[in-house]
């Protein structure tokens, strides 16, 4: 389920009424701004926040060659 917090309270305890916090809290899904396409863990905005966010499941992250061929010379 998408969460928000409004007004935003930071790590510090500080409060900022211009912020507002959108969140997953399924850890499996990440957080898709629907305007732009980009992904987060989770968003702080200015509030009014002018995104909308829907959750979708977390990319695979693929492999990359040096990990592949790391891998590769562990198994010989």
């Amino acid at each position: 389920m998408i969460l928000t917090q409004y007004p935003y309270v930071d790590d510090n305890g500080n409060t900022h009424h211009n912020l507002v916090k959108t969140w997953t809290d399924d850890e499996t899904k990440t957080l898709l701004q629907v305007e732009t396409g980009a992904m987060y863990d989770e968003a702080i905005d200015l509030y009014p926040c002018i995104y909308t966010y829907q959750e979708v499941d977390k990319p695979v992250e693929e492999e990359t060659q040096e990990e592949s061929e790391n891998q590769e010379h562990s198994e010989n």
